[in-house]
């Protein structure tokens, strides 16, 4: 199927923002023309010994833009790219801008089975992946993609030799570029695609236009600001955050993305004392490891003005820790894809309110605390979190799951769990989403749960989420064992889910054998037993 292209935000929506002066907002390629002309000299990226300058990029994204032209790429067609956190990436995402495509990053963890549903989903026309990267043979899984997916014409294998039917990244360079005339494209077309895993059995699409994620990039700057000069690229580039923040942001606000894959802590605190990082915010896993790397000193990161932490549950413990040991502001957010950056602590908020809220929303942002039956709570009573604003996506890629999630009234219904005070802090305090958070990672319970119920020795399976301190949850399964053949174990399991294309991150790290899942005089499995259950028990080997 094709990229829905009909949505876009209301014509209310739109009179609402521009009058606010929160849109229009011009998209990557139109920024990256105006600082080729205005600081063409300037070092936007980091990569191990390359020091990426606004006008080579420019070079490099002109003769990419060509390339993908001469592949047939254009306006509206959709470019699925599975790049890590290389400089490739970056040049990517301002090429496929430049030809009026839609974007669309993949988390590099992704499998066969994930990438070939958004590959259909989105109707993708081209997939761009590393050759062998991090023990995985991604040529071998575009193969198999490609045979499910009808649509998709072109592989493209980015730093390694690529398979039989597949092209070459340096391919695309190999002829003289022709001139690309930017596409002419509105502030509010579908832009770039983000598929994140949620409360659904398969990944979501979430779209979103160079309005809004121009909005979320302002919003980010003004949480950094004078911080943001130099930012360290810790997690993937193809997250919302790794793209907007780190792949665009360096160009439009004439700053310096550092770009680290995969993460080493050791090597995160060598790049952020030598490339004097100004900016090193990220996942709680992301920030404990760097506090406990060897050699760590506050005179090691002496240089850091600031830290975000989001993505995962934040202990008021470690905003404390990363305050005292990089000597830095230290804030916590709170945001999705779907609304990338809706609460954020800021310069001057109460100690207390850094260390135990996810702070006040941001610019532009409206949030409600709702009841079950959807009327707006008072401040300290705990409800479902309800956002709008110009950040705010426009709409998923099936349009079935905006019925559920967006309201009459334009508003998100987050599926999250907060509290507001008096003074318009917001703590998140529990999710109605059935999802485990791991490593910054939404993934779907049920959706594990559908692929243990196909193991023949699986009678029946909840999955859950047990909290941990390396990873904020790791995944546990409950397992009803079917008579007569051996119970499946993390082993067991980890094969089976391999062999039928699981990303890793979705293979169960605990696995509990039980007579009988407990349930609730309906019959719904009581997850909430099972996570206390699973907690005092701790890992089993």
């Amino acid at each position: 199927m094709a990229l829905r292209r009909d949505p876009g935000p209301s014509t209310a929506r739109v009179a609402r923002h521009e009058a606010d002066g929160s849109w229009p907002r011009p998209g990557p390629s139109e920024h990256l023309a105006r600082a080729a002309r205005e600081w063409p000299a300037h070092v936007a990226f980091v990569e191990g010994r390359s020091r990426v300058s606004v006008a080579a990029l420019a070079r490099r994204v002109d003769a990419l833009a060509a390339g993908l032209r001469r592949l047939g790429l254009g306006r509206g067609d959709v470019v699925s790219w599975q790049i890590p956190g290389w400089i490739e990436g970056i040049e990517l995402h301002f090429a496929i801008d430049r030809v009026g495509a839609v974007s669309n990053p993949l988390l590099p963890i992704l499998r066969e089975r994930e990438v070939s549903f958004i590959a259909r989903e989105a109707g993708s026309r081209a997939l761009f992946v590393p050759g062998f990267h991090r023990g995985f043979d991604h040529r071998a899984m575009a193969l198999a993609v490609r045979e499910r997916c009808p649509d998709l014409e072109h592989v493209v294998v980015v730093r390694d030799d690529p398979a039989s039917g597949q092209l070459a990244h340096a391919s695309l360079f190999d002829e003289p570029p022709a001139p690309v005339t930017p596409a002419s494209r509105g502030p509010h077309e579908v832009s770039a695609v983000f598929y994140t895993s949620g409360t659904t059995a398969e990944p979501k699409g979430v779209l979103h236009t160079h309005a809004t994620l121009g909005h979320f990039l302002a919003v980010q700057q003004a949480a950094l600001g004078d911080g943001a000069a130099v930012g360290i690229l810790w997690f993937p580039l193809t997250h919302v955050g790794g793209v907007c923040a780190f792949g665009t942001a360096p160009v439009v606000q004439r700053t310096r993305a550092v770009l680290l894959d995969p993460f080493d802590p050791q090597r995160a605190l060598d790049l952020v004392e030598a490339e004097g990082v100004t900016s090193a915010g990220g996942p709680t896993p992301i920030l404990q490891a760097l506090l406990a790397a060897r050699g760590f000193s506050p005179g090691r990161v002496a240089s850091v003005r600031v830290a975000g932490i989001g993505a995962t549950d934040v202990p008021p413990e470690l905003v404390r820790q990363v305050a005292e040991g990089l000597d830095a502001f230290v804030y916590r957010s709170y945001g999705m894809t779907e609304c990338p950056m809706a609460t954020a602590g800021r310069r001057g908020d109460p100690v207390d309110a850094l260390r135990c809220t996810d702070g006040r929303p941001s610019p532009g942002v409206e949030l409600r605390v709702v009841d079950e039956s959807g009327r707006e709570v008072g401040p300290g009573r705990e409800g479902e979190i309800e956002l709008f604003g110009p950040q705010l996506f426009v709409g998923y890629a099936d349009p079935a799951l905006d019925r559920d999630a967006i309201l009459p009234d334009g508003f998100l219904r987050t599926g999250d769990l907060g509290i507001r005070d008096e003074a318009g802090f917001v703590r998140i305090t529990g999710r109605r989403k059935d999802v485990i958070l791991r490593k910054g990672e939404n993934l779907s319970a049920k959706a594990i749960e559908d692929e243990l119920h196909e193991h023949p020795a699986v009678v029946e399976a909840a999955v859950v989420g047990v909290p941990d301190a390396s990873c904020g949850e790791r995944v546990a399964a409950c397992i009803v064992a079917r008579p007569g053949l051996p119970a499946p174990d993390v082993g067991a399991l980890g094969a089976f889910l391999r062999g039928r294309g699981v990303m890793v991150q979705k293979i169960p790290e605990q696995v509990e054998i039980l007579a009988e899942l407990p349930r609730n005089a309906t019959g719904k499995v009581m997850k909430h037993e099972l996570r206390a259950r699973l907690s005092a028990r701790g890992p089993r080997p």
